[in-house]
């Protein structure tokens, strides 16, 4: 009978090792493996390449539209922002859990008597102050930051893509003028150089027309680099391969002067991304003060302890907690106050931005407007000038300097107004997509 006991007693502790190993295989399956990812910068390339030419469709000339959502998808600061909020996402996903339980074994063999006692302590920790509650919601909070600093970031990426469209757009314009100014203007000096050498005009005359012609040579060249690096600025803010660089953009340059669009209000500036992120941003300040005030109190960790000892098993179950007498997390809750009312500023300083910002760009697209239809206005009589001063010039009634001056006056006051339309358009820009409710639409 002692033997069947005994044998009975070893089939028992066999099974419980065997309930050990698996119950530890099977908590180990579940842990998290560490996978390399080397990065291929040649298969990378190959395959930025490949989506930039699919994305463009072979086509030269986009629509601003379709530059918009190629830059979306491709802009690598926006889809840094994503990455971010991708990672809070998953860490808003596993926050907030318990402690997992601790296990500790003690093994005793006593030689000369062969005997071996043992013990085994699980305990738990239950979180009676709510901190993992509390690590949730700053999770989420942070979740929610990211969110809307994605938003932010799309909506000033669409703003400042926008605006580097009409810079294109405006540039285009100007290096058309340029050079049809400029084949004039070669003209011009080549009738005028066969007029001063039968002494009909003035060396004077001769020179201005002269040195026009070296300025504005120097003018188209600059303008002509302006025109490459305003191209090359583009495929670069719409993230694609230098492959496609070759891009045109196939919208025309608004005609006239466009009405200026409203500033938006103060209710419509609070629902301004940047604003909600701050917000969001601020609240995860205002749960880990609390969190680390909670941190104050108690842990209570419950538990109990089996024990073999001399052929007796014993059960005894525990209770532990720390007392807060002197340390109290004192630092990390001045810390955690600090944090928060950096936070607060940092709201208020950007509530204040958004504020003094809408104000500056009405007042500056008010004055921008009205300088431009000035300009305008300029054109349209010196225009009539030109056409005036060319009927004189084929009756005879005055000499070609005369006209060639007009034709330059114009042609100033015309890149001038350029530049005004260039700032309107910029700001008229700037005011629509500061508006919440237009970005939506975006």
């Amino acid at each position: 009978m002692k033997f069947i006991h005994r044998k009975a007693r070893m089939a028992g502790r066999k099974n419980k090792g065997m309930l050990v190993c698996l119950t530890a295989a099977g908590l180990l399956s579940s842990c998290a493996l560490y996978q390399p990812q080397p990065i291929d910068l040649n298969r990378e390339t190959a395959e930025w390449a490949r989506m930039s030419a699919e994305l463009c469709g072979g086509k030269r000339s986009l629509s601003i539209p379709e530059i918009r959502r190629i830059g979306l998808l491709l802009n690598p600061e926006l889809n840094q922002a994503r990455l971010t909020l991708a990672r809070s996402t998953s860490v808003a996903e596993f926050a907030g859990l318990w402690d997992d339980p601790s296990l500790s074994a003690e093994v005793e063999r006593v030689l000369q008597e062969h005997i071996t006692n043992g013990v085994i302590s699980p305990s738990l920790s239950i979180p009676v102050t709510g901190i993992p509650a509390i690590s949730k919601r700053i999770a989420e909070q942070y979740k929610e930051a990211d969110y809307w600093n994605m938003r932010e970031k799309e909506r000033a990426y669409l703003a400042e893509l926008d605006i580097l469209c009409t810079k294109v757009q405006v540039t285009h314009v100007k290096l058309d003028a340029l050079r049809a100014r400029l084949r004039q203007a070669e003209q011009e000096k080549s009738k005028v150089t066969e007029l001063y050498r039968l002494g009909e005009i003035s060396f004077a005359d001769y020179q201005v027309i002269t040195r026009r012609v070296s300025d504005l040579l120097r003018e188209v060249q600059e303008m002509e680099s302006e025109y490459l690096n305003r191209h090359l600025e583009l495929v670069k803010q719409m993230g694609l391969h230098p492959s496609v660089r070759e891009i045109e953009v196939s919208e025309h340059l608004v005609r006239g002067v466009p009405a200026m669009v409203s500033a938006p209000a103060a209710e419509q500036l609070l629902e301004s991304p940047s604003i909600r992120a701050q917000l969001a941003s601020y609240g995860a300040g205002e749960e880990e003060l609390r969190r680390e005030i909670r941190k104050q109190y108690p842990q209570l960790e419950l538990g109990f302890t089996y024990a073999h000892d001399d052929g007796n098993d014993k059960v005894a179950p525990g209770i532990s907690f720390n007392l807060p007498l002197w340390n109290r997390n004192r630092e990390a809750i001045a810390r955690a106050t600090g944090d928060r009312d950096i936070k607060k500023q940092e709201t208020l300083a950007v509530w204040r931005e958004l504020l003094t910002q809408s104000a500056s760009l009405k007042d500056r697209g008010e004055l921008a407007e009205k300088h431009c239809r000035e300009e305008l206005n300029r054109i349209r009589s010196l225009a009539e000038a030109v056409e005036h001063q060319q009927k004189l010039y084929d009756m005879g009634e005055i000499q070609l300097p005369e006209l060639a001056d007009a034709r330059q006056e114009h042609f100033t006051r015309r890149m001038s107004y350029l530049d005004s339309l260039s700032e309107l358009l910029e700001i008229r820009t700037q005011l629509q997509y500061l508006n919440p409710q237009f970005t939506e639409k975006q």
